[in-house]
């Protein structure tokens, strides 16, 4: 998902904790994939061999970032998983209730019934005399009795014909919802339990995720560092690492390069003359004026603010205020503090509603107040994992990921869904 899209190696890249606290400032290390500093001074030797072990440094740092990036968007998706799970999970949940509500009514409804077809029966007494099936119906022994007896009589007149059946209906009717209910009980229950367990995983991607980030940052500086002292450039091997984390929404813990080990005088990288080249011939850029977005004005301008306020507060699946957030959390509730629906707690089912309600614009187009939407591969049809607020100046707020409160940040374009959520029209 990166933006610079660069190959993945092997997955022996992927850093156990164990690999990683080898990386301290000592020269040697168990991991026989990285390069030594030995290894690294032995590349001092020609240019070709500086040439292949900085390709060979970058690729490794290139991997860990890859590697940061792809546990940190795996948690979210757990994250999101666990959302719909929650949708799926209220949805019968009222449903459940629902029905428990309607087999109450129709268990009313049926011994109110029941209580006719007994003054009926009395009635049929009284007038009955000496008939048999009426003394049946004094001898019934339950309600059940009472309506299958009551079905044998022979002389019932219209109005005990119309009791009878209806006394049926009821006493069918409150079993079918008494059955249907007590299924959706079961179902509800499983369902809450399927979703603990998809909020266990994403918990345990997220403290995974976080960390392998804080963890391999350590491997990142001696890595750094080696590239380096072969370059002559630390400032731009660490900020090229963090740089490609921070636009895929990774951010790692500030990393600061490992002195080389002590040695003497660090011999200079070598010199390599340039082939003499005639210079070309250079066209002047055409110049694109900057697309100014104007200010959120009305419902987006309320939604904005109230995200804004929440700045600061901890990250928590599932969290929808009112002290900590995810991020389909944050966007529902911020536009639902200015009365606009705009999906459930879920980025999937935010980007589904705003497309059917035909709110969906292209993201080159994007205002102040738009959803941003993230998804594997960055399309419309890949499995979506974040949503945040467009503020406008190329920035946007959002809930990142667990250990990252919620803040104001560039819009990243990695994963970046083509079109925005436009809630307000």
């Amino acid at each position: 998902m990166t933006v610079r899209r660069r190959p993945v190696r092997a997955l022996s890249i992927v850093v156990a904790v164990g690999t990683l606290a080898a990386f301290g400032t000592t020269a040697a290390h168990a991991d026989p994939g990285y390069p030594s500093w030995q290894d690294v001074e032995n590349a001092r030797a020609s240019a070709a061999a500086t040439a292949e072990q900085v390709e060979r440094i970058q690729g490794l740092i290139d991997d860990l970032e890859s590697n940061a990036i792809a546990i940190s968007v795996d948690s979210l998706k757990k994250g999101e998983a666990y959302n719909q799970a929650r949708d799926e999970l209220d949805a019968s949940a009222s449903r459940s209730t629902a029905l428990e509500q309607q087999a109450d009514a129709a268990a009313a409804a049926a011994k109110e019934s029941a209580a006719r077809a007994g003054q009926l029966v009395s009635q049929l007494v009284r007038t009955g005399g000496g008939n048999l099936t009426v003394q049946l119906l004094v001898d019934g022994s339950g309600a059940d009795d009472l309506l299958s007896q009551l079905g044998t009589m022979t002389k019932l007149t219209e109005q005990s014909a119309a009791v009878l059946e209806q006394a049926q209906a009821d006493e069918n009717a409150a079993r079918s919802l008494a059955s249907q209910a007590k299924l959706a009980r079961t179902k509800r229950e499983k369902l809450a339990a399927d979703a603990q367990v998809v909020l266990d995983q994403a918990n345990a991607a997220a403290a995974a995720a976080e960390l392998t980030i804080a963890t391999q940052s350590a491997a990142a500086n001696q890595l750094i560092a080696q590239l380096a002292s072969l370059t002559g450039d630390a400032d731009a091997a660490a900020r090229r690492y963090s740089e490609g984390l921070a636009a895929n929404g990774a951010t790692p813990p500030a990393t600061t390069p490992t002195n080389p080990p002590a040695t003497g005088t660090t011999p200079a990288p070598p010199v390599v003359t340039p082939p003499v080249v005639a210079p070309p011939v250079v066209t002047p850029p055409v110049v694109t004026p900057p697309v100014v977005t104007p200010p959120a004005t009305g419902a987006a301008a309320g939604a904005i603010a109230y995200a804004r306020a929440q700045l600061g507060e901890p990250y928590l699946f599932g969290g929808a205020g009112p002290n900590a957030w995810d991020c389909s959390g944050l966007s529902k509730m911020s536009y639902a503090s200015v009365g606009v629906y705009i999906g459930t707690h879920s980025v999937t089912n935010q980007y589904s509603t705003m497309s059917a309600a035909g709110r969906l614009v292209p993201v080159s187009q994007r205002v102040a107040g738009d959803l941003l939407f993230y998804s594997t591969g960055g399309n419309t049809v890949g499995e979506k994992y974040h949503v945040a607020i467009y503020i406008g100046g190329g920035q946007m707020i959002e809930a990142p990921r667990a250990g990252v409160p919620v803040r104001v940040t560039g819009y990243r374009t990695g994963d970046l869904v083509p079109y925005a959520g436009r809630p307000t029209g």
